[in-house]
């Protein structure tokens, strides 16, 4: 009897620890769809300036080769949602139009890059009107307030690589200053406050996970090698739903996700 219901207790254990392994698992995938992943949207519409509906609309991810599809709507406009940080390339085809393509397109964590009016020339499928230069990266479609740092700011901006510390860049953003002597907390870096709100109340992610210490605030794992950095976020003011945690900012290192070309 005793044995019997030692296996039991066994079992139910057992279970347990691959239920708490499967949420845990899963959770993080949800997070990452809402924080480190961006999108493009857009308008198509033809050279008189009306809206053309039923256009395919593909993203190319120019390091991973991944693709992403959509068609505009009724009304013209088209979005390509939880799309990686990188550079994409924009492919916008329909009959009777020419191809359209747009280069560079860089997708940042949790914003949308707008490309404004996408103007289709009427012409064969088989000719290519190729836009060598991407929209600036300005938030035209949200109201949150985010500055982005790239791999190749983060690479030339010095004392990086030497590893004082990521924070530094935000120091660089109108609003932010250094709190000196009057951080009391951790500090990847430099202590820093937004808009006048304590240096305690930055909100610290990595690849939008929690990154906060709970004892004495400021990041709780120290990421400053830019090797280990693809993008360094801080959004300053009007925060998605997606945030909440902290009144100050929200600062999210997105770590490579890694692209098809070698390198050792």
């Amino acid at each position: 009897m005793k044995k019997g219901r030692s296996l039991f207790t066994v079992t139910r254990a057992v279970s347990l620890m691959l239920g708490l392994l499967f949420v845990i698992l899963a959770s993080p995938s949800k997070v990452r769809a809402q924080v480190t992943s961006g999108s493009i949207s857009g308008t198509a519409v033809d050279p008189s300036g009306a809206v053309v509906p039923g256009v395919e609309v593909r993203a190319i991810n120019t390091g991973t080769g991944s693709v992403a599809t959509t068609m505009t709507d009724d009304a013209g406009l088209f979005r390509l949602s939880e799309l990686l940080v990188g550079t994409y390339t924009l492919e916008f085809t329909k009959q009777s139009f020419s191809k359209y393509v747009v280069n560079n397109v860089v997708v940042s964590s949790g914003t949308d890059q707008g490309v404004g009016l996408v103007k289709l020339a009427l012409g064969a499928s088989t000719v290519t009107v190729e836009v060598t230069e991407a929209p600036p990266l300005i938030e035209t479609t949200e109201a949150q307030v985010s500055t982005t740092f790239t791999t190749q700011q983060i690479t030339s901006f010095a004392g990086l690589q030497e590893n004082e510390g990521m924070d530094f860049l935000a120091l660089q953003i109108p609003g932010v200053n250094m709190t000196r002597d009057n951080t009391f907390s951790n500090s990847n870096g430099v202590g820093f406050s937004v808009d006048g709100i304590r240096g305690r109340n930055n909100d610290q992610q990595i690849d939008g996970q929690n990154n906060n210490d709970n004892s004495v605030a400021g990041p709780s794992l120290f990421l400053s090698n830019p090797d280990f950095v693809q993008e360094y976020q801080v959004t300053t003011n009007n925060f998605g739903a997606e945030y909440g945690r902290n009144s100050g900012s929200v600062v999210n290192l997105v770590t490579p996700s890694g692209t098809n070309n070698w390198h050792g």
